[in-house]
């Protein structure tokens, strides 16, 4: 996330010594914590489920599959 920070406060603070301005700074800080901390959730988020998919148990034919025995039952 630090480096978020420093690349896009750096790349801010470039355009704002070429173009004589001084909010560049901000905004390049601001997007870059935002573009880290959305990184970071991408990669640590649990994966989604894939769509389409029933509550059941299918065999890979998609067929249901037979339900589990309870001990003592045939």
């Amino acid at each position: 996330m630090l480096s978020g920070l420093i690349v896009w406060g750096g790349a801010g603070l470039a355009l704002d010594s070429w173009l004589g301005t001084e909010f560049f700074v901000l905004i390049g800080t601001i997007l870059g914590l935002g573009v880290a901390i959305y990184i970071v959730v991408m990669k640590y988020a649990p994966p989604v489920p894939p769509a389409g998919r029933g509550a059941g148990r299918t065999t890979s034919g998609g067929r249901r599959s037979q339900p589990g025995t309870q001990k003592g039952q045939r």
